[in-house]
């Protein structure tokens, strides 16, 4: 039987925050089908924001240096890539998620990332998660990545979310969808 394989990434500056618990719910669960998951904070991480050099459409590699060169072979050799971010000033993703959405683009040019399963996850305050779902969605989508849906979830201090019943369900109900995509797909 195939192994499939699975990138999470928290994209919160904040360690132990809302974000990375619903995106290790996703992880816990397809790791529970028997995925191999590798969870990565995007705050751990040295990104710099692409510059728009347009280096990566003729030869489909990135010239900046920096952590990212080590997440590139990971989400190709993924099956599945998770995107988590908090809710940034009412309305979309955070700076390392959107940093992160966009120096993905040095694998656009080649479609490296089709038909991958992906999936969202937005968790703010108050308002906001579907304006951040749509932002990670439609990077996916870009990638020609398949989407198997999306998670939000309510809390300001780190750990709230926990307390947020219906987020977690939504958390699993990802996770499951994702697995059961990959597996529909052969992936």
């Amino acid at each position: 039987m195939r192994k499939y394989r699975a990138i999470c990434l928290s994209c919160s500056p904040r360690k132990g925050g809302n974000t990375d618990v619903m995106v290790r719910k996703v992880s816990e669960t397809l790791t529970g089908s028997g995925v191999a998951v590798e969870f990565v904070r995007t705050a751990d991480l040295k990104l710099s924001p692409c510059d728009a050099c347009w280096h990566c459409s003729g030869t489909g590699h990135c010239r900046v240096n920096d952590d990212m060169q080590a997440i590139y072979p990971r989400l190709m050799q993924a099956d599945a890539v998770v995107i988590g971010s908090p809710v940034h000033m009412g309305h979309s993703v955070s700076g390392q998620a959107q940093i992160f959405l966009d120096r993905t683009f040095a694998l656009w040019h080649q479609k490296r990332l089709t038909d991958k399963i992906g999936g969202a996850i937005a968790v703010s305050n108050r308002r906001g998660t579907m304006g951040a779902v749509k932002v990670i969605n439609g990077t996916l989508l870009a990638h020609h990545i398949m989407v198997a849906g999306y998670a939000t979830g309510y809390g300001l201090a780190p750990g709230d979310v926990s307390q947020d019943a219906r987020a977690l369900k939504e958390a699993e109900a990802l996770g499951r969808r994702v697995y059961q995509l990959m597996t529909a797909m052969g992936r």
